[in-house]
């Protein structure tokens, strides 16, 4: 029962950061600067393995306009921080407390790396709530960035603007 409730509270908290990111962060905006910092970087990249000089100090005149831009961009993302630390927080404490009663959250059939190994055959791994709930929010989080049109913090797709 303690691994649905984990689970329950894991889809709770990711479609809070979701729609919060829906909302809040302008996706367009992120992805413009950051493809306008990767052009930059190409850009000197290439001044530097060619040598040319004129153009790296051309390059290098725009260094912190392009360098704001990336700061704006980090920071668009961050705004959420505080709407969704702030429920992770309460939940897992309120999860912590209610299940500390318990050494295991969740048991697979199946070696899990950082479980404890449960029985002589080693016939199932426990998983406290700690490694239940990031297996539960790395699964549920992905998809739902992908339903919502954002981007996951650990999500390898890249940001593009586009909404879906």
């Amino acid at each position: 029962m303690s691994a649905f409730i984990v689970l329950g509270a894991a889809l709770l908290l990711s479609l809070i950061a979701m729609l919060a990111n829906r909302f809040l962060v302008n996706y367009k905006m992120v992805a413009s600067y950051r493809r306008e910092y990767m052009n930059w970087m190409n850009a000197v990249r290439k001044a530097r393995k060619e040598g040319d000089e004129k153009q790296l100090d051309k390059l290098m005149k725009r260094q912190s306009a392009v360098m704001k831009m990336s700061s704006r961009a980090t920071l668009e993302q961050l705004k959420t921080y505080p709407i969704t630390i702030v429920p992770f927080y309460l939940i897992y404490a309120v999860l912590g407390h209610a299940l500390s009663s318990t050494p295991y959250t969740a048991f697979a059939p199946f070696y899990f790396p950082f479980a404890t190994i449960i029985g002589s055959a080693g016939v199932a791994a426990g998983l406290p709530l700690f490694f239940w709930y990031l297996v539960c929010s790395f699964t549920i989080s992905i998809p739902l960035s992908r339903i919502f049109g954002v981007s996951a913090a650990f999500s390898m797709t890249p940001t593009t603007g586009d909404t879906k």
